[in-house]
């Protein structure tokens, strides 16, 4: 079984930034040797999971992979409910949204709405996952998640992507009380240069967050004036999804967000 589990976890190297990749990259990026990697890939490739092109020899995620996502999708009608209200959401502020889900102890996106109300749009990645300390997403997840993602927190070793990339575990347990007290979580250039983050948990029955809803866009657009009409859509939002995926909003959650 542990063999099959390292194999499936290659898949994790491939994203949309990254559709191709060769076997030494992956080899290094998984830690292992081209051979054992090489034996991995033939078992996906087999079943259909990734794919080789013949020309380039790089490697690809594959058609098997991609019936999967789209059976995943047809069956899981959330999803779609939850669409309509980012696309709602995305009218009402003119701003582009992407909502992540907590798998294990990564924060992967699983939608996005982009923005079609302005030209200049911060270009969002469906495949990404979130960091942990440098997103408004990964804040929030921190601080509503279950509490034992603030291990990796505290084993330090955060990775720095600018200059405002909060990577100092006694910053991070600050930031976390701040969002605790105001329901919301905001990033400004911590994962990329220029760009502000807004966000808010989803929470599952438990009343502890599954995932993040987050508004993304050109800090110049995140103005003072703006902020307030940001706040409340994404309060309004963030209870809608949590009510989507079946979740309830604990008592003790703001009933409004101030800026």
């Amino acid at each position: 079984m542990g063999t099959a589990l390292n194999a499936l976890k290659l898949l994790d190297f491939f994203s949309a930034s990254r559709p191709e990749i060769g076997l030494s990259q992956l080899a290094r990026l998984a830690g292992a040797n081209k051979a054992t990697v090489l034996r991995h890939l033939r078992s996906l490739e087999e079943f259909g999971l990734i794919e080789q092109n013949p020309q380039t020899r790089y490697y690809a995620i594959g058609p098997a992979a991609i019936r999967l996502a789209a059976l995943r999708e047809a069956a899981n009608p959330r999803l779609d409910a939850a669409r309509l209200r980012m696309q709602t959401a995305m009218q009402e502020v003119g701003e582009s949204l992407h909502l992540s889900f907590l798998e294990k102890d990564i924060l992967q996106t699983a939608l996005v709405v982009e923005t079609t109300k302005h030209t200049v749009r911060v270009s969002l990645d469906p495949t990404e996952v979130m960091p942990l300390n440098a997103t408004a997403s990964g804040l929030s997840m921190l601080c509503y998640g279950p509490p034992a993602l603030l291990n990796q927190v505290n084993k330090g070793a955060l990775q720095d992507f600018t200059k405002e990339t909060l990577t100092d575990p006694d910053q991070i347990r600050a930031q976390i009380e701040t969002i605790r007290n105001r329901g919301w979580s905001s990033s400004n250039g911590s994962y990329e240069l220029g760009v502000h983050g807004f966000a808010a948990p989803i929470f599952g029955i438990d009343r502890v967050a599954i995932g993040t809803v987050a508004f993304a866009m050109p800090e110049n657009r995140a103005s003072d004036d703006r902020v307030p009409v940001i706040l409340t859509a994404l309060h309004t939002l963030a209870k809608d999804l949590t009510a989507i995926f079946g979740g309830q909003v604990p008592e003790a959650f703001p009933p409004e967000f101030h800026p």
